[in-house]
């Protein structure tokens, strides 16, 4: 009775996505014609029929990519990932344009020049929105280098400092493909860490792309001495394909923590399965076999339970998810959701650090903010914070 309960709100929750979704971009294409419809009366069908593929194609991709996989779901999937951002902007900017015209109609503050010449003005905005989501693709391929400077006031046996890559959505699969890994990889290697953590939503959810793109052999050959240790994201779980993806991981040298603690040279590595998992453990649960006398650092990919890190006595708190956003002005949502979407925090006793990730979820595009490595370099046994 429950599951099918919880079947039926599913059903529930898509089908109303899907109204809503639908009902915004019918609104997009209506005010759309509304300015150009009078210059392509002949294109009407046309028109039209280019709209429901764009607001659909993205699901259809995903569909497709599920049931025939191949060329034509890829591209799909690519085309209405883009429109995903076109669309973002193209409602904020139609919202604009109606609230100023209402505005207008009560105080008819616009001079004539403007209502005379509103099909130009909207051309003009749409230039500059595609100018702007080509420059967000553009930016979304620039990584930066984040450093961070962490002192724990705990000592680590004999072990004075730790230089950790840190890494979080990083999306692998149709749009983050095996050469933008190859990439990432090469640069990690470069940095030359002694440990790499990969803070969750490893792959994009589908795990055939990873797999045939042979992305497994690419994270086998990271060089990080003391291993490479990684927690799923609610990606993983979304996908349904997370006990695969953990065996691939497992198979190239990659320690997966599912609500489970690791002891290094006198220090803790604890990793917290994601809270898409229903057999989530309270970290009180996961913490009894913890010696808080040493250093415990924490990999958990939502940021939204730091506070039940920092009452376990938890020294460094790593999360991602909240990508900062991705597309302006959403980091302004992700800033409100979370106690800290990006960059570093100090509680009490207990540093955190979020990286708004590595790759993208949706458009392929960053606007607001960029990708990031995150290198951070631990001191044990030192009480002040380096500066950053």
């Amino acid at each position: 009775m429950h599951g099918e309960m919880a079947g039926n709100m599913r059903i529930a929750v898509i089908a109303l996505f899907l109204l809503l979704w639908g009902s915004l971009n019918f609104y997009i294409a209506w005010r759309g014609w509304q300015y150009f419809g009078s210059h392509i009366l002949n294109y009407r069908i046309l028109y039209w029929v280019m709209l429901v593929f764009l607001s659909a194609s993205y699901f259809l991709g995903r569909w497709g990519n599920h049931h025939y996989p191949g060329q034509v779901s890829n591209c799909l999937i690519w085309i209405g990932s883009y429109w995903m951002a076109f669309f973002l902007y193209a409602l904020l900017i139609t919202v604009l344009l109606d609230l100023i015209k209402y505005l207008d109609k009560l105080w008819g503050f616009l001079p004539a020049f403007i209502h005379n010449s509103s099909s130009i003005i909207a051309l003009l905005l749409i230039f500059f929105l595609i100018a702007g989501l080509f420059y967000g693709s553009c930016n979304a391929n620039r990584p930066v280098l984040r450093q961070y400077q962490v002192n724990i006031p705990k000592e680590a046996g004999v072990r004075k400092d730790l230089h950790i890559v840190m890494l979080s959505d990083i999306h692998l699969g149709n749009i983050v493909g095996r050469n933008r890994l190859s990439r990432l990889v090469d640069r990690i290697n470069l940095i030359q860490p002694e440990m790499v953590l990969l803070v969750g939503d490893i792959i994009d959810g589908d795990i055939r792309p990873f797999e045939e793109q042979k992305m497994a052999g690419l994270l086998r050959s990271i060089k990080a001495p003391q291993g490479v240790f990684a927690v799923l994201g609610n990606h993983e779980y979304l996908g349904g394909q997370y006990q695969e993806l953990v065996a691939a991981l497992e198979s190239c040298g990659v320690t997966v923590l599912r609500d489970q603690y690791h002891l290094l040279e006198n220090f803790y590595l604890v990793g917290r399965d994601d809270k898409m998992s229903r057999l989530r453990k309270p970290l009180k649960e996961l913490m009894l076999g913890v010696n808080c006398h040493y250093p415990v650092i924490l990999m958990d990919h939502n940021p939204i339970d730091i506070e039940e890190s920092r009452l376990n006595r938890v020294d460094l708190h790593l999360s991602g998810h909240s990508h900062a956003g991705q597309l302006f002005p959403l980091n302004f949502i992700t800033r409100n959701i979370f106690v800290l979407d990006r960059g570093y925090l100090r509680q009490d006793n207990m540093q955190i650090i979020v990286s708004n990730g590595f790759g993208t979820w949706g458009p392929p595009i960053r606007i607001g903010n960029r990708p990031e490595i995150v290198e951070i370099f631990i001191h044990f046994g030192e009480a002040e914070r380096f500066p950053l």
